[in-house]
């Protein structure tokens, strides 16, 4: 009995300097891995064994390209402000540019308005004014009789005489001079008339248009007053 307890002894001396070993390579393993840290661990992911530096890298690569488009945003973001006070300055030159089109349509219709208006006054004027003209020779016949023009009048002796070699072309008062007699134009196709003072048969004066050529034939002397 006493050699079995021996036996026990020996053999719990055994299990205990084997657990002692088991648990120093076990502490052994665990400080390697430790000391060796997780740049040797690896896990799953999508079906794809990585490490963890392969993570750390991952990690920084989109790090870095999220840091890329967040500058790529920032410069949208100010090319759009750009571009929307590029916007706000057409529409305000636009907006400009379309008053000045407004105003220039009205000053337009208004020009035209006051041009018809302007054509229709003229008109007006055109017609007055010719009413006045009108009105103002029936006023120097009314009062003058005839207008006679600045230049004295014209004495011719009985004969034939032609008209722009002998007197000039015109519009004339004949009267007569001395006596009476027959007064003829053209052989009397133009005037034939008998000029004279005294008798209800003769003609006191007579006004016609002696034109160039006329060829004039008088038994008396005529006294010629040019007259408008």
């Amino acid at each position: 009995m006493f050699k079995e307890f021996f036996d026990f002894k020996k053999l719990r001396k055994k299990w205990i300097y084997f657990g002692t070993i088991t648990l120093v390579l076990v502490l052994v393993s665990w400080y390697c891995a430790h000391a060796l840290g997780y740049n040797k661990a690896s896990i799953l992911l999508d079906d794809k064994k990585i490490t963890a530096d392969e993570i750390n890298d991952k990690i920084e690569s989109l790090k870095n390209d999220l840091s890329a488009i967040e500058v790529e945003v920032a410069e949208a973001e100010e090319e759009q402000r750009n571009k929307q006070a590029e916007l706000s300055q057409m529409n305000s030159e636009f907006e400009e540019v379309t008053s000045i089109i407004n105003q220039r349509d009205d000053v337009q219709k208004e020009y035209d308005t006051l041009s018809q208006q302007m054509e229709e006054k003229n008109g007006e004027i055109k017609a007055l004014n010719q009413q006045i003209s009108d009105k103002q020779k029936e006023l120097d016949i009314i009062t003058k009789g005839i207008v006679v023009k600045k230049k004295e009048p014209r004495v011719l002796v009985a004969g034939v005489f032609i008209a722009g070699k002998d007197i000039p072309a015109g519009r004339y008062k004949v009267e007569p001079n001395r006596g009476s007699g027959n007064y003829f134009v053209n052989g009397g196709a133009k005037v034939n008339i008998i000029l004279g003072k005294g008798d209800d048969f003769y003609l006191p004066e007579y006004v016609f248009e002696l034109d160039e050529g006329d060829e004039i034939e008088a038994t008396l002397s005529v006294k010629y007053t040019l007259v408008e």
